[in-house]
């Protein structure tokens, strides 16, 4: 009953094995349009053959790969593909070793989808593990939520003083003379009608003192 004991353990770890190691890129999230820094995770579960080579198919969209931590590792790019490959004696060696690749990768302006990242795992003895499957597969491929870009804590703040501005600035309407609507008398029009009336008089003023002058010389 031991020897039976043990030899369903060791069955079921072997056929548990293969499911907890996959190639993971982390973050799971990142900002559509942007370009993101990720990192792709590896581990070695085929030893005593080691990891040489990982082919990744780019999802439609991503404008450019770069490295930014490869560990001597060489990244190539196609259309559509970005190669790691090991110089010899740097592969990826030994039973669940992992190792972490960083890239920058210049994401696609599509928020609210979900890139796939479908990479080709090869070992030195030429099998090929194939990470392309969906969720929940036993070789799921790599994937990445695209999320909605937030604005920089200093475009927030310039937008927030160009509001504070234009509301300075804007003038304020509710303090004008509101005569105009309800049909009075606009000031100019009131102003001219004042000097109106004083040309009137002057010119009266006027006509008064001729009348008295003709009266005189009539005398």
């Amino acid at each position: 009953m031991r020897l039976l004991g043990a030899a369903l353990a060791a069955t079921f770890a072997l056929g548990a094995t293969p499911a907890l190691a996959h190639v993971e890129i982390e973050p799971s999230r990142a900002s559509a349009g942007s370009e993101a820094k990720l990192t792709v995770v590896v581990e070695n579960e085929r030893a005593p053959a080691a990891t040489r080579r990982l082919d990744i198919r780019l999802p439609a969209g991503v404008t450019s790969v770069s490295g930014r931590r490869l560990h001597g590792w060489k990244l190539t790019t196609t259309t559509g593909r970005a190669t790691l490959t090991a110089p010899s004696g740097r592969e990826l060696s030994g039973a669940e070793e992992k190792a972490r690749f960083g890239l920058l990768v210049g994401l696609p302006e599509r928020p609210g989808s979900t890139l796939v990242f479908k990479v080709l795992q090869t070992y030195d003895d030429e099998e090929v593990v194939r990470w392309i499957g969906p969720p929940g597969t036993g070789e799921p491929a790599p994937r990445v939520r695209l999320t909605a870009a937030e604005a920089a804590p200093e475009q927030q703040q310039s937008e927030t003083q160009t509001q504070t501005t234009t509301t300075a600035t804007t003038p304020d309407n509710s303090s004008k003379d509101s005569g105009d609507d309800d049909g009075g008398v606009p000031i100019w029009a009131g102003v001219g009608l004042i000097l109106l009336a004083a040309i009137g008089g002057t010119l009266a003023a006027r006509a008064r003192n001729r009348r008295r002058m003709r009266g005189y010389r009539d005398e």
